[in-house]
């Protein structure tokens, strides 16, 4: 039987995209105020940027349940599948712990991995797993190799405005000081533990849109080899205006560049008109 690849819906392939490759997602939970919606389920895309009031109260996100897990892995393994589930980076969420619990009670049919990445990153693992499961590859092996693919990762954004970083306590308030009265604007890195940091700090967001761009080609050792998401938090001319900037930096081109509409995991941090870059070398 083939494995199965299953993931959260915080790695940012749509639903009918991941249907169509062979992703099972598991949705995020999405809080607008009182109001609970399943990722992708009860709330689309476009719903969720058509509810988003940056001048009012932010959603928050939370992991899905363990029970929606326990669901997603079961339907696989009673049909007997193994389950291979790469998630959001632990030191950001819960959903890796949450994860882990529910496929404890698969007697090791279920493989989680912490991809130590978040957004495109996780859809860039998912993506090329479920493409090893296509051509036969069993777990223990597909599992083995997103581990190394992890290893050679790369991930930055920027943002037009800090002030959803500050209201979803991503940044401290002398920070958004800095970006406000100094108009200074941040480009923020995954590291390779999986937590977030700051990569440098510029003068306009339109110089961050280059920097970004130059600071991810430098960091790419062999470019033919990439694997590349270019996200964007409803700002389709951003990202392709990247894509195609960081496609004229590289030495030759990649195996794969990908545009990718980021959802609420990201944007209810980030805010519309955000981006990022993230790399893997296979």
């Amino acid at each position: 039987m083939p494995t199965a690849i299953v993931t959260d819906s915080a790695c940012d392939l749509g639903p009918g995209q991941a249907r169509s490759i062979g992703i099972d997602l598991v949705p995020i939970v999405v809080r607008f105020g009182d109001r609970a919606y399943r990722d992708g389920v009860d709330l689309t895309l476009r719903d969720f940027y058509a509810k988003l009031d940056p001048s009012g109260e932010l959603p928050v996100t939370e992991p899905p349940p363990e029970e929606a897990f326990v669901e997603a892995f079961h339907k696989h393994v009673s049909a007997g599948r193994e389950v291979v589930c790469p998630t959001v980076s632990s030191k950001v969420s819960k959903l890796y712990e949450i994860a882990c619990a529910a496929a404890a009670k698969f007697a090791g049919r279920v493989h989680v991995i912490d991809a130590k990445t978040i957004s495109g990153g996780i859809g860039l693992l998912a993506s090329g797993a479920a493409k090893l499961a296509r051509t036969g590859a069993d777990a223990p092996t597909i599992a083995a190799t997103l581990r190394k693919w992890i290893d050679s990762q790369r991930g930055y954004a920027i943002y037009p405005d800090l002030k959803f970083l500050a209201k979803s306590g991503r940044i401290n308030k002398a920070q958004l000081v800095l970006g406000t009265v100094m108009q200074m604007k941040p480009i923020t890195r995954v590291n390779p533990d999986g937590t977030l940091e700051s990569e440098t700090t510029v003068k306009s967001f339109e110089q961050a849109k280059e920097m970004i761009a130059s600071i991810a080609s430098r960091r790419l050792a062999n470019p033919a080899c990439a694997r590349i998401a270019v996200m964007h938090t409803n700002a389709p001319e951003l990202g392709a205006f990247l894509a195609e900037t960081l496609r004229s930096k590289l030495a030759a081109t990649p195996a794969e560049m990908n545009v990718w509409e980021a959802g609420p995991a990201i944007a209810a941090n980030a805010g519309p008109g955000a981006a990022a870059i993230f790399m893997v070398e296979n």
